[in-house]
């Protein structure tokens, strides 16, 4: 990544929500819209990567059976943690320290979450983290992508070129595409792409 973790964990010792995810109605309503478009009301196994404070990790939670949330902060992740305790969210939700891609869960998942952190790292690791979704994500799962679209010193990708590299695999269907000037959300599965002809297993009767 272009910032360590070390920096990270300074940003949110200094401040426990540093882009106010929590309070501010931009990030609040981004937050809606990506779970709006999650295509299924439910997930079996779930990944959330770079939680952050937790913010969307508590309404992904509510939302999956089993929830991995990992970021590299390890001050994220304690700040997660008491988050979704406060929420009573800690059941099923497991949070961990990784250093994405190189530290990618092994398993399949049936939803992965990628947000607001591709854009800092190599061309060689966004690659990585490209193939590792394709790997892992359930022959019906969906991959999630939502970046911020402005550019800022950091960034090392742009936020189309970077979900383009993300979403790029062989039978995938784009079920999903939500572009605003601020930023764009993405939804991709390699099942079929109608949520009206699809089967829930738990649906109402």
């Amino acid at each position: 990544m272009t910032q360590r973790p070390d920096f990270f964990d300074d940003l949110y010792r200094r401040d426990a929500d540093p882009w106010q995810v929590h309070t501010r109605w931009y990030e609040q309503r981004k937050q809606a819209l990506l779970l709006a478009a999650l295509p299924h009301r439910r997930y079996g196994r779930a990944f959330e990567t770079a939680c952050g404070t937790g913010a969307l990790t508590s309404a992904l939670a509510e939302r999956c059976d089993e929830l991995l949330a990992s970021d590299a902060s390890e001050t994220a992740v304690r700040i997660t943690q008491a988050h979704l305790a406060r929420q009573g969210a800690a059941s099923h939700v497991s949070v961990v320290r990784q250093a994405l891609p190189a530290d990618w869960p092994s398993g399949r998942f049936d939803l992965i979450v990628v947000s607001e952190w591709a854009y800092y790292i190599s061309h060689a690791d966004l690659q990585a983290l490209a193939q590792a979704c394709g790997d892992s994500l359930a022959p019906k799962g969906c991959l999630v992508a939502c970046h911020w679209r402005p550019d800022f010193p950091d960034r090392r990708h742009t936020t189309d070129a970077l979900h383009a590299l993300l979403g790029d695999h062989p039978g995938w269907t784009r079920m999903v595409h939500h572009q605003e000037e601020d930023f764009l959300l993405d939804v991709w599965s390699p099942g079929g792409p109608s949520v009206a002809r699809a089967t829930e297993p738990d649906a109402d009767a």
